[in-house]
């Protein structure tokens, strides 16, 4: 039996080529243990974006005997019209966050068959330990039925799912199956900002790989709040590092929601990357941070630390539930540079209470600050966190049918992508904001597409 995993494409990343799912690998590397016959594909390597839609070149869809695709609310649009062409699959199967948070959640009207066209069944949860439970009965030929986390879409009605699947023990979860990722690419780390630092990634191979699952912390806006934290080994850590190592991968992005929970183990897991010549980022909070630690990770090979800063006014951070300040972001940017690393601040326009007088006192911050680099994304509230969950308490409304709205990051001419629209600012007021602010952090920061300098960076790295 064969089994074919992708992402759905997203082609409205800056980067896009640079995208994959760490669960594709986990999942493959699952099923393969269990002895099944199992191929990751780029997504975009099928599909191509002219700036307006989509292309599938249905002449590279490999027909198998079950297609399981992830997706995120901002790009399930994309994976259905996907799903529907692909002719030559037996059984399609949708998974990833997107239908987590939609069947787990309270809003019933958004657990139609419509939102989900294309797909026979549909995957909560992690799902190391039903898909592979699913493809051995389909394997036998018994009928794919009771397996937890499963729902099944008869294109009318969705029926299920049947009960929540076991939260796999990652410790005991089968290797990555890293080797089966078609297209490593080059210059994912590099960086040029505004100020003049730069770190050159550009012959570099790169690579992801996540080190634990779950955050504690209460963020509202993050449908990954308050989840408990799940470590791997650091024996598993080593090993993981070392295939990609012997895959001539040299440069690594932790994905982990928050890297130095634990001090002593991201020092750790420093030691082991820069023992097999890696140069990494990773993610961190304000508060899990100080200055002797960010040098000895910028020792350890550490280029570049993304914050979660969110804003630069108080009162929005509070708005938020972040427990920062932003005097406490902006000293441990700060501390951060001065040791040599970049500092990436994730910033958020639009959360409920946003008003033009807080998006001004983010650009006083930002420019106080000056951080290497910005991701500045538009509040869109994502099901499974809290805004999703109790649109009420916020004062919004969740609207039918906004999926393609959605934007994972990025700008556009459209401002039909404010999906959210908060009663402290018009959606017009809220989109001109949003773009004015862009582009200050494109002339005063660095260019929110960091990589434009180096297009032929993206392409797949040859086999050669």
């Amino acid at each position: 039996m064969k089994v074919i995993l992708l992402d759905s494409p997203s082609w409205r990343l800056w980067n896009p080529r640079l995208h994959v799912s760490l669960a594709l690998i986990y999942l493959a590397g699952s099923l393969r243990a269990a002895g099944h016959n199992v191929q990751i594909l780029d997504c975009h390597e099928l599909t191509s974006w002219d700036g307006q839609r989509l292309t599938i070149h249905e002449d590279r869809l490999e027909p198998c005997d079950v297609l399981g695709i992830s997706a995120t609310t901002a790009n399930v649009y994309w994976g259905s019209e996907l799903a529907t062409v692909w002719k030559g699959a037996r059984i399609k199967i949708l998974g990833g966050p997107h239908v987590t948070h939609i069947l787990r959640g309270s809003h019933q009207r958004f657990k139609q068959a419509k939102y989900f066209r294309g797909f026979d069944y549909l995957m909560v949860g992690e799902a190391e330990h039903s898909l592979v439970r699913f493809c051995d009965q389909l394997d036998r030929r018994s009928p794919c039925v009771g397996i937890p986390g499963l729902a099944f879409n008869d294109s009318q009605q969705i029926y299920g799912p049947y009960a929540e699947p076991e939260t796999p023990e990652i410790t005991a979860l089968s290797a990555p199956a890293f080797d089966l990722w078609p297209s490593f690419s080059r210059g994912a780390l590099s960086v040029t900002s505004f100020v003049g630092k730069q770190v050159d990634a550009d012959k570099r191979r790169s690579s992801s790989i996540c080190t634990s699952r779950g955050c504690p912390y209460g963020c509202l806006f993050c449908a990954d709040a308050r989840t408990r934290v799940r470590l791997e080994t650091l024996g598993q850590i080593t090993r993981q590092v070392k295939q990609l190592a012997e895959l001539g991968v040299s440069a690594v992005r932790i994905q982990d929601d928050t890297f130095t929970i634990h001090e002593q183990r991201a020092k750790d897991i420093a030691d082991i990357l820069y023992d097999h010549g890696m140069i990494w980022r990773a993610m961190t909070r304000v508060n899990l941070t100080n200055p002797a630690f960010f040098e000895y990770m910028a020792r350890k090979g550490c280029t570049e630390l993304g914050f979660g800063i969110e804003h630069g006014s108080a009162r929005m951070l509070r708005a938020m539930g972040k427990g920062t300040t932003p005097e406490a972001n902006a000293r441990s940017i700060r501390d951060c540079q001065d040791a040599g690393i970049v500092a990436h601040a994730f910033l958020i326009i639009g959360f409920p209470g946003e008003t033009l007088e807080t998006v001004e006192e983010m650009r006083t911050w930002i420019q106080s600050v000056k951080p290497e680099s910005c991701t500045l994304s538009l509040f869109q509230p994502y099901p499974g966190c809290d805004v999703w969950n109790r649109p009420e308490v916020y004062g919004v409304k969740i609207s039918d049918g906004d999926f393609e709205r959605y934007w994972e990051v990025g700008r556009d001419d459209d401002p039909e992508i404010v999906v959210c629209e908060i009663p402290t600012m018009t959606r017009r007021q809220l989109f001109d904001a949003r773009c004015e602010m862009a582009e200050w952090v494109d002339q005063n920061i660095a260019p929110l597409d960091r990589m434009v300098r180096k297009q032929e960076s993206l392409c797949a790295v040859s086999a050669s």
